[in-house]
């Protein structure tokens, strides 16, 4: 796995990868870093200071991504999704329960029971799905 993703992408066969290289490696993880991202993750493993990364190094970017990605998509996707719906980037706000079944029926297509999930979460029965009502509904 990682030792083959890491020769892929050693494209100069150096034993080590540069920033340029790295930018390719992530992108092809979906993810789109900025030069000043990708010469700070370069800088949070390069112990020798060489301006690029060994296998060894390369193990310590490929795990801290991962951590990265989990800790920040699902929240920030989740923020996303609820302002889209009507709420508010601070969390503040809410997703009137029309809405949120029109964007999951209508928009999306899907065929689950939409109603039965809002009004298992909306527990003061208000139709009006706050941050932490929507959080639960989205992850379940």
């Amino acid at each position: 796995g990682c030792r083959e993703s890491f020769l892929a992408f050693d494209k100069d066969r150096s034993g080590t990868i540069d920033v340029w290289e790295l930018r390719q490696v992530l992108e092809a993880m979906g993810q789109a870093p900025t030069e000043e991202e990708l010469f700070k993750m370069i800088s949070e493993v390069d112990d020798n200071m060489s301006g690029s990364i060994d296998f060894g190094e390369f193990l310590k970017v490929v795990e801290k991504q991962k951590e990265r990605a989990e800790n920040f998509d699902d929240e920030e996707d989740m923020i996303g999704s609820f302002v889209s719906c009507g709420g508010n980037a601070d969390k503040s706000g809410h997703v009137k329960k029309e809405t949120l079944i029109k964007i999951i029926k209508h928009d999306f297509g899907l065929t689950i029971d939409i109603e039965d999930l809002i009004n298992k979460v909306d527990t003061d029965g208000s139709g009006e799905i706050e941050f932490g009502e929507f959080s639960i509904l989205l992850s379940s």
